[in-house]
């Protein structure tokens, strides 16, 4: 059984997220269930959450990548 509920999220956010997304085939919601369906089975947040550290600059939820981590995300951008 489905059930349905709304939430409020940032629109910047939602509107990258969901070019992503969308290059998977996949809807908010299946995008959703998707995130769901493994904190259901982790039992927990399935990445990793920590706090800035103080000398660090940067926006709100940006991603730190190494330099593999850089290569692959943007050959996966370019696509």
């Amino acid at each position: 059984m489905k059930i349905q509920t709304s939430v409020r999220v940032e629109d910047r956010f939602y509107k990258e997220a969901k070019k992503v997304f969308d290059r998977f085939g996949l809807s908010f919601g299946d995008a959703v269930n998707i995130f769901l369906s493994k904190v259901s089975m982790e039992q927990a947040i399935p990445f990793e959450i920590s706090l800035p550290e103080e000398n660090i600059s940067h926006r709100s939820f940006e991603r730190i990548w190494d330099n593999d981590e850089d290569s692959a995300y943007d050959a996966f951008l370019s696509k």
